[in-house]
């Protein structure tokens, strides 16, 4: 019997070893587990390394303190979790310090926490989870979907959209009636239905034939939004105005006991400007509208050194609000023997009203040329004069009326390409 005892006794005891080895066997508290020969090893998702060591460079890379830098921080802590006056109780130990390690896990390094990864289904291991070049916390920043590599479905991904300027939330962005994509081939902006600031839409000047990149296709000084509602903002009416040709507006005025010239006056000088060669949009000649003014309130005697002084004095107060829009006449007596002055890229003419009818109508035709050509660049200009054109014409330092009433080719290529100079 003593020997059936000890022999159940020794049984129980073997049994007891085996299951205490056993269960030490499982326990990866103190140490990593054991990896069958036979086994490759699996790369950890959260990179090579120590897991612990990617953790702590996430988390700097979110500005939050690593362990180091809580044990010595400035306010006065020995110890990650270990203050000077301890809470703790004699019994149960010091207070429990919550861990919020999961909070600010972001695996990928996309800029989004692992725990909103989940919550916006996006992947935690994968920084781009749709593949379009975003990092999915970019995407949330843009304000486009992480999950649709092409946000607004115009055929192209969300990167590539911001590569080139448009937006990846909407084909159309500035809802101008054009796509991104058509603005980017027209050159125009597809952030700005109105491009050019002219006052007309971008999709409004492809239908008008316009230029949506140029405020004033046509060159004349007038804006294409101005002259396709016939009205400056200020107010300055502009009768049959076109942006596809150019108009040039002009007011004539008449001082004290000066005579009015005739409508065939105006018709002449229309008439010679309709038949110049500058090429517009739909026509050639430049489209002249001469509005007759009225007389000034004053005496205006031209004497030769006053041109300044009678432009400051007559323009605005004559124009009111079509000044810096139209151009101003002002038939006046002269006291100097010229039949004629005017601003070289201006708007302000002078012309001698006791010079004959021909005479006038050449000058008045001479001066509006000087106005709106400026300094002459083309070959042909004067030695020594660029305001006059030496080679026939009608900017030819002398006037002789009914002689070379014609605009030569190149003083109408220089108008063509450069506009009207202000």
């Amino acid at each position: 019997m003593r020997r059936v005892l000890a022999m159940a006794l020794l049984g129980m005891i073997l049994v007891a070893g085996v299951g205490a080895l056993g269960a030490k066997t499982v326990d990866a508290r103190d140490g990593p587990a054991a990896t069958p020969a036979d086994e490759p090893n699996e790369p950890s998702p959260l990179g090579n390394g120590d897991a612990s060591d990617v953790l702590v460079e996430k988390l700097e890379q979110l500005g939050v303190p690593s362990t180091g830098d809580t044990a010595n921080g400035s306010d006065g802590t020995s110890g990650s979790n270990a203050t000077e006056d301890s809470d703790a109780d004699p019994e149960t130990g010091p207070p429990a310090v919550r861990n919020d390690t999961a909070r600010v896990l972001d695996s990928d390094g996309d800029g989004l926490t692992d725990e909103r990864e989940r919550e916006l289904g996006t992947e935690v291991f994968d920084p781009d989870t749709d593949g379009d070049g975003l990092v999915d916390g970019r995407e949330i920043e843009l304000n486009t979907d992480p999950l649709n590599p092409d946000t607004d479905g115009d055929g192209v991904s969300d990167a590539r959209e911001l590569q080139r300027g448009t937006s990846p939330r909407s084909v159309d962005a500035d809802a101008d009636g054009l796509t991104d994509e058509r603005e980017l081939e027209l050159g125009t902006d597809p952030f700005d239905p109105d491009t050019d600031d002219d006052g007309l839409d971008d999709r409004r000047e492809l239908e008008l034939g316009t230029d949506p990149t140029v405020a004033d296709t046509d060159g004349d000084r007038l804006l294409d939004g101005w002259e396709y509602r016939g009205e400056t903002p200020s107010g300055a009416v502009l009768p049959d105005s076109d942006p596809l040709s150019m108009d040039l507006y002009v007011q004539v005025d008449y001082a004290r006991g000066v005579e009015p010239d005739s409508p065939a006056f105006y018709d002449y000088v229309e008439s010679e400007f309709a038949e110049m060669p500058v090429r517009g949009r739909t026509d050639a000649g430049i489209d002249v509208h001469v509005r007759g003014g009225g007389r000034v309130n004053e005496t205006a005697v031209f004497t030769g050194e006053n041109f300044a002084e009678l432009r400051t004095d007559l323009y605005r107060d004559r124009l009111g609000p079509r000044a810096g829009t139209y151009h101003q006449v002002v038939v006046t007596e002269f006291a100097s023997d010229e039949v004629g002055y005017g601003s070289v890229g201006g708007q302000f003419a002078l012309v001698d009203a006791g010079a004959a009818d021909r005479t006038q109508r050449h000058v008045v035709v001479h001066e509006l040329l000087h106005n709106v050509v400026g300094r002459i660049d083309s070959p042909g200009a004067c030695r020594n004069d660029a305001h006059h054109y030496c080679e026939g014409g009608w900017l030819t330092p002398t006037i002789t009326p009914g002689e070379g009433e014609y605009l030569p080719g190149p003083l109408a290529d220089e108008i063509e390409h450069q506009g009207f100079q202000p």
